[in-house]
C-alpha cells in the first residue's frame, strides 16, 4: 500500500469518526472523541495534541500535493498548446488523475481533522459561552508571531519535499524505462553515441532537462526555499541551468547521467521531513494557543 493509500485508509477515516462522534450530542461519545484528540504531546512549552498534528500533516500533503497537481496541469496545457496530442496527452493523464486524486484525498483530510479539532475546541468550552471577543494581547500578538515564524521556518524544508516528490512523479519513472537499456550503452558519452546509443542519450538528457524543471518549479513554490537552496548551490558552486546539464553530459557517460538523474540523498531528505514537521506543529500548536487564550477569556466574563 502506498503512502497516499495509507492515509486515505486511516487517517481520513479516524478523523470522521471523531467527528461523527462530536456530532453525535451523546455526552458519552463527545467525551471519548475529545479525550482521543486531546492527547498531550508536548514540545517546550508549546502544547500539541493529536488533532493539531494530524492537521499539521494534512496542510503540508495538501500543499505539497497541490503543487504536483497545478505542474502537471501546466504540463498537459503545454502539450495540448503544442500541438502534441494523442499518444502523448493520453500517457500524461494517468499522472494528471494520480497528482489530482492525491490533492483532493489531503484536502479531504485536512477538512475532516480541522472540523473536528474546532468542534472539539467548542465542546470542551462549554456551558454556552456569549461571542467570542477578538481582545488581542500581547501574549497573543506573541503566539501569533511565533505561528508566522514557524510557517516561513517550514517552507525551507518543504520546499526539499516538494523538489523529492516531484523527482519521484515525473523522473524515476523515466529512468526506470531506460534502465533496461542502458547495459548496452555502457561506458558511451552523448557526444559520440552511436545508433541506438543515440536514442538512448537523447531520451536521458529529457530525464535530465526533467530533473531541471523540478528544480525550478520547486523554488518557483517556496520563496524562502529557493533562497536556501541558491546559497547552497553557491556553496556548491553550481548554478541550475541549461548549461549544467550540458556540463553533466561532457563529464559523465549517458549511463551515469541517467543512475544519478534521480538520485536525492536520503538523509537530508528524512532530516527535511522531520524539520518541516516541526515546523507546521509549532506553528498550529501556537496559532491553537491564540485560540484557546481567546475561549478562555471568553469564559471568564461569562
Amino acid at each position: 500500500m502506498t503512502m497516499w493509500g495509507f492515509f486515505a485508509y486511516s487517517a481520513i477515516p479516524t478523523g470522521a469518526l471523531l467527528l461523527l462522534l462530536l456530532l453525535s450530542e451523546l455526552t458519552i461519545l463527545m467525551e471519548v472523541a475529545s479525550k482521543v484528540m486531546s492527547a498531550p504531546i508536548t514540545i517546550g512549552k508549546l502544547r500539541l495534541n493529536a488533532a493539531v498534528f494530524m492537521m499539521a500533516l494534512c496542510s503540508c500533503l495538501t500543499l505539497l500535493s497541490y503543487s504536483g497537481f497545478r505542474r502537471e496541469q501546466m504540463r498537459s496545457d503545454k502539450l495540448e498548446a503544442s500541438g502534441q496530442g494523442g499518444f502523448m496527452q493520453s500517457w500524461e493523464k494517468p499522472k494528471l488523475f494520480y497528482v489530482e486524486r492525491n490533492f483532493w484525498i489531503s484536502l479531504l483530510g485536512l477538512m475532516v481533522w480541522t472540523t473536528a479539532w474546532r468542534l472539539e475546541a467548542i465542546f470542551r468550552s462549554r456551558p454556552k459561552r456569549p461571542p467570542m471577543a477578538l481582545n488581542l494581547r500581547a501574549s497573543r500578538l506573541l503566539w501569533i508571531a511565533v505561528g508566522c515564524a514557524a510557517l516561513l521556518v517550514a517552507d525551507v524544508p518543504l520546499c526539499r519535499l516538494n523538489y523529492q516528490m516531484q523527482l519521484s512523479y515525473y523522473v524515476t519513472p523515466i529512468k526506470d524505462e531506460l534502465a533496461p537499456q542502458a547495459a548496452a550503452c555502457s561506458g558511451v558519452f552523448e557526444s559520440n553515441a552511436r545508433d541506438q546509443c543515440v536514442g538512448f542519450c537523447q531520451q536521458v538528457r529529457k530525464a535530465s532537462e526533467e530533473r531541471q524543471d523540478c528544480v525550478m518549479f520547486a523554488r518557483k513554490w517556496h520563496i524562502l526555499g529557493k533562497w536556501a537552496a541558491e546559497i547552497f548551490d553557491f556553496g556548491r558552486g553550481v548554478e541550475q541551468g541549461p548549461a549544467h546539464v550540458n556540463e553533466l553530459f561532457s563529464r559523465k557517460s549517458c549511463e551515469g547521467v541517467l543512475q544519478s538523474v534521480d538520485k536525492s540523498n536520503p538523509t537530508v531528505n528524512t532530516f527535511c521531513a522531520l524539520a518541516a514537521g516541526v515546523a507546521m506543529l509549532a506553528a498550529f500548536a501556537a496559532f491553537a494557543q491564540v485560540m484557546g487564550d481567546l475561549a478562555e477569556t471568553n469564559l471568564r466574563k461569562d
